[in-house]
């Protein structure tokens, strides 16, 4: 008992003197801490190292979702031949803690579906002991974090005739308070919902256009808390306490564009953007009663496709889909490109600001770490962190990376 006792004394003294451990946050929900792909308690080395260290690797399944860290857990969201598994594994040793497996079926005739497979694409949310996923055939599902207990379970494939966009679910919820966000429908028709996390009824509902393939956010924007979004033809705000509309802008759109991009704001302002469509800054203002988006810029010389921007100060980072994947620098003020890459980074990219760096992850399974300089971006390293296509945006907590390739869950830790 006295060297056990030892033992664990000893291990919590070093979790509370490792810096970089006791910085870190959980990576609970898409893009991050704060949904903007920003990393918190992350402090870039002064010198990057030659390699990145490999501490486990484990054969999971398929699937676009990111996968969670949230303490010493990992929590993946992947696909078996016809089914879903929802996982937690013990963040030391990859070694399941808990699965639930659900029947999934999905189907599509159109092109871009088949090419992106049946794997589920949404990322899942992790809120104060409760998991809350969405199947690529829009089953969403509640979880007892800890256990794997289903608390709750919504099968949205029977709310519309058509019940999911063409390539499948893909919206990532959003809790505020005691409500949670999910968007669902098909293209011209759908409905965004407000649940009650906990018992998963429904709170209010704003009936119109079904969603795009973006992920809310919320933001205040002239004293005003404000959900932000897109449906499939347009960016919408909703009042948060009734859906209520606020204001919306039409960005039409086909089976073959689509609304993937997670905007990011700052300020009264929106910058957003879409497959083939301009990258868009709009600021929202109120006269009277009325909410209104005005374009300040647009621009066409960077359309982003798959991959969200990040906001730096005066900066906005991007990924223009033209020349086969371009991290490009924007100038938030008027959208010029103050600085771009040769290209070649891939068809899907995840960007994540690290304070005095720029990562990138590409879907070719490489990791690069840029500098940030004043003239644009500096390359200081590159590591091969999987060995086949990355469509899921790694999850980072303090120096460990969680990175899930095709059918493999990697972690790697900063040295």
């Amino acid at each position: 008992m006295k060297s056990s006792s030892l033992y664990r004394l000893s291990l919590l003294l070093l979790l509370l003197s490792h810096p970089m451990l006791a910085k870190s946050e959980d990576w609970a929900q898409w893009r991050g801490p704060k949904r903007d792909g920003h990393l918190t308690g992350f402090t870039a080395p002064s010198v990057w190292p030659k390699e990145l260290v490999k501490e486990w690797s484990i054969d999971i399944g398929k699937g676009h979702s990111s996968p969670l860290i949230v303490g010493n857990v990992a929590y993946v969201f992947v696909r078996r031949d016809e089914k879903e598994w929802t996982y937690c594994l013990d963040m030391a040793n990859g070694k399941e803690v808990w699965h639930d497996v659900v029947a999934a079926p999905f189907d599509s005739v159109i092109f871009p579906a088949q090419r992106l497979g049946k794997a589920p694409r949404s990322t899942p949310l992790y809120h104060e002991g409760k998991l809350y996923t969405i199947g690529v055939n829009g089953l969403m599902t509640c979880f007892q974090a800890k256990t794997g207990k289903i608390v709750w379970r919504k099968d949205f494939t029977k709310a519309f005739t058509t019940p999911m966009p063409i390539c499948g679910a893909a919206l990532s919820p959003l809790i505020d308070g005691k409500r949670l966000y999910v968007h669902i429908g098909h293209d011209d028709r759908g409905a965004f919902l407000a649940l009650d996390k906990d018992s998963g009824d429904e709170i209010w509902r704003w009936q119109g256009e079904g969603p795009g393939y973006t992920s809310p956010i919320l933001a205040t924007i002239g004293g005003t808390r404000q959900l932000i979004t897109a449906s499939h033809n347009m960016w919408i705000s909703l009042y948060p306490e009734n859906g209520q509309l606020l204001w919306s802008m039409k960005v039409r759109q086909n089976y073959f564009n689509h609304n993937s991009i997670t905007p990011v704001i700052k300020g009264d302002v929106v910058y957003c953007g879409a497959n083939q469509r301009p990258t868009m800054a709009l600021r929202i203002t109120k006269k009277g009663e009325t909410w209104t988006p005005e374009t300040l810029w647009e621009t066409r010389d960077v359309t982003m496709s798959t991959s969200s921007p990040v906001l730096s100060g005066s900066t906005l980072y991007a990924v223009n889909e033209k020349r086969r994947g371009q991290v490009v620098c924007m100038a938030v003020d008027s959208g010029k490109v103050l600085w771009e890459c040769p290209g070649n980074k891939g068809e899907n990219v995840t960007l994540y600001d690290a304070g005095t760096s720029l990562l990138a992850f590409t879907s070719g399974g490489d990791m690069f770490v840029y500098t940030k300089k004043a003239e644009g971006l500096q390359e200081v390293a590159r590591y091969e962190v999987a060995d086949s296509t990355v469509w899921a945006s790694p999850a980072i907590s303090g120096n460990r990376i969680l990175v899930k390739g095709a059918e493999t869950l990697t972690l790697w830790k900063i040295p």
